[in-house]
């Protein structure tokens, strides 16, 4: 017989290597249930957070950008309950928020823009109505 089949044939011994195989299994299943804090993630959020503040998403889309911070607030809630499935999730909710609201701020001021430009383009429309045809006395068009 080999040497391993020798050690498996005494019922004691594989007995204890069976328990401490299971013992293993338990410690590495123990270790990995709880995964480390989504860092990247909650700074990913909180940087699409600051860019659309930068940008004036409070004026222009504040009920998504104070959504973005509640989800936030509760990401790091779930982080401190050590709940990091939830804490990444409601990262990436946080994240994807902010960055709706900084679509809509951009969406907003070149709404703004542009409709500055049609009033604009609208007055010298009206300008050179004006000064193509002269109204003379008496004549009528």
């Amino acid at each position: 017989m080999k040497p391993m089949r020798l050690l498996l044939a005494q019922p004691a011994l594989r007995s204890r290597l069976g328990t401490a195989t299971v013992l293993a299994g338990l410690l590495l299943v123990g270790c990995a249930s709880t995964p480390p804090p989504p860092v990247t993630t909650l700074d990913a959020a909180r940087s699409a957070i600051v860019t659309a503040e930068r940008f004036e998403a409070g004026r222009y889309a504040a009920a998504d950008l104070g959504a973005a911070r509640l989800k936030l607030s509760q990401a790091d809630a779930a982080v401190r309950d050590e709940n990091m499935e939830l804490a990444s999730r409601l990262a990436i909710e946080s994240q994807v928020v902010a960055e709706l609201a900084y679509a809509k701020t951009e969406a907003a001021k070149a709404e703004a823009v542009n409709s500055e430009m049609r009033s604009g383009a609208e007055a010298l429309r009206e300008e050179m109505r004006r000064t193509e045809s002269p109204q003379r006395p008496g004549v009528q068009p």
